[in-house]
């Protein structure tokens, strides 16, 4: 086989044959030195201290998760230090890290693979509380309930998130190989899913021709996604798994291109996508018949018809990593997709393509162009209860959207941000908005000819329900009189001023 990282491979990438198998024309390798000078000045690059800065936070959590687990051992195994000492764990990074894109402020994803002996309440528990005694550890919280459960924390300002998933085995093999589906025999579902970050990153850079242009490329579609609110799952968008997955689809349809090229294929190629197919990086992997394996579930489009714009992963079992995408961000991922394209189409050189480019990631400025909104307020006494109210009402944001949106002559588009702020009453606030519009208003509003919002719309029942799913909560009652959470509607003109900070906040409850 040839480099991966050879411009002229003849090697099939993905499921189908390329689209073409041209190379870059004249004047394409001086578009993409500009390309990356663009990127390189929205700092989207790490510097060589903090990369250095990342991975002495590894180490020092590396070091954390071994202590942990040796002292687990002892206590559950009733072992001595000497025993204890052969337990290890393992703790492998994936994500933008990963995948070779980390900016200065990106994330790390990391897995804490363990030992038996260390059960999922162990580690959400007795670690978690371990964690809270390192002075470098800021804004630390945990999410048990999530749908892949996690404990997000600051370690010396980098923004961490430790999944956690364990072996059938009394230590973890320094060794150990997690792209071998062994590995998953006889894991529980929720196990599964934090075990396939790893081998998702692993399996996406294995399965694109040329690297280096993947994550040039990558880094322009993650900047753009974020500039125009459309980054983040818990929202009913797409998170850094989607967005990679689809940038590697295109690079497996254009294998030699450039990364300018392969930006504006990008949007072609989703602005006229036929949803009913799933974008998909090699074939789905079935179920064996073996024992261990028959319990997992792999994306099925027969039993997953109701999934909007399925975005496959690539590992075993391959999972729909768009699954939050309802009826109203599908709508607004399809409106992106087509104005990045119609921006795009009609250039092709330099230096036009460079103010096109930046054209193209200008911010969606949504308190801006819509007049009305929805503001959902989270209160709490202190950081660390507050931490872990805002992950769980976090990982529910979907089911209101889900609600708002079935209101009749509705659009809604929700804001993919949690802003922080200062509550009269409550040491510890934070709040995300949902602006809407009238459907009738959309289709025939405009500047000449403006329409009033004059149709009222009654969302009681989309809120009450919303509530009652973020007050089953399984920490609730033990947290119930330190937390609190307001719905609210207010005006463009009644803005808070952290959003707006010409308009001043005024706003009246609507439940």
């Amino acid at each position: 086989m040839a480099d991966a990282n050879s411009e002229n491979s003849l090697d099939q990438y993905g499921i189908t044959g390329p689209v073409s198998r041209s190379g870059p024309a004249e004047g394409d390798h001086e578009a993409t030195e500009e390309f990356i000078r663009l990127l390189k000045s929205h700092n989207l690059f790490e510097t060589d201290k903090g990369k250095q800065r990342r991975e002495h936070v590894l180490e020092a959590l590396n070091r954390l998760l071994q202590q942990f687990v040796k002292r687990n051992a002892m206590k559950t195994m009733g072992i001595g230090e000497e025993d204890a000492a052969k337990v290890s764990a393992k703790l492998l990074t994936f994500g933008s890290y990963r995948l070779g894109i980390v900016a200065p402020d990106s994330d790390i994803d990391c897995l804490c693979l363990c030992p038996q002996s260390v059960t999922r309440e162990s580690f959400f528990g007795d670690f978690y509380t371990s964690l809270r005694q390192i002075d470098n550890i800021t804004k630390l919280h945990a999410v048990p309930d999530a749908y892949t459960p996690v404990i997000k924390l600051i370690y010396d300002g980098v923004d961490i998130d430790l999944l956690y998933a364990s072996l059938p085995a009394a230590t973890v093999p320094e060794e150990i190989d997690v792209l071998d589906d062994e590995i998953l025999r006889n894991m529980n579902e929720a196990t599964a899913r934090s075990i396939n970050g790893c081998r998702v990153a692993a399996l996406i850079l294995a399965n694109v021709p040329n690297k280096d242009h993947f994550r040039t490329t990558l880094r322009y579609v993650k900047l753009w996604a974020n500039r125009r609110g459309l980054y983040t799952t818990v929202m009913g968008y797409m998170g850094g798994v989607a967005w990679a997955i689809l940038t590697a689809r295109v690079c497996q349809l254009y294998p030699n291109y450039l990364p300018n090229q392969l930006i504006q294929k990008f949007f072609k190629v989703y602005a006229q996508w036929d949803w009913k197919y799933p974008v998909m990086l090699c074939k789905i992997k079935e179920v064996p018949n073996l024992p261990g394996y028959m319990s997992f579930k792999v994306w099925d489009p027969r039993n997953n018809a109701t999934h909007l714009m399925p975005v496959i992963t690539p590992a075993f079992p391959s999972m729909n990593s768009t699954h939050n995408i309802t009826v109203t961000t599908k709508r607004i991922l399809n409106e992106e997709f087509k104005r990045a394209n119609e921006l795009l189409k009609s250039h092709k050189k330099l230096p036009e393509m460079t103010k096109v480019w930046e054209k193209v990631l200008e911010h969606e400025d949504m308190f801006a162009s819509h007049k009305h909104f929805l503001v959902i307020e989270i209160m709490a006494e202190d950081e660390h209860v507050h931490g872990k109210w805002e992950g769980w009402i976090g990982s529910r944001m979907r089911f209101l959207i889900k609600r708002v949106e079935i209101v009749p002559d509705i659009l809604v588009r929700p804001w993919p941000e949690f802003f922080k702020y200062k509550h009269d009453e409550w040491e510890y606030a934070s709040c995300v908005f949902f602006a809407f519009k009238c459907k009738a208003q959309e289709k025939t509003n405009s500047k000449a000819n403006p329409l009033p919002l004059t149709k009222t719309f009654d969302m009681r029942m989309s809120i009450k329900g919303f509530k009652e799913i973020i007050h089953s909560w399984s920490e609730m009652e033990a947290y119930k009189d330190k937390i609190a959470v307001n719905i609210r509607y207010v005006k463009k003109s009644q803005l808070p001023d952290f959003v707006r900070p010409q308009y001043k906040r005024k706003a009246r409850d609507i439940v």
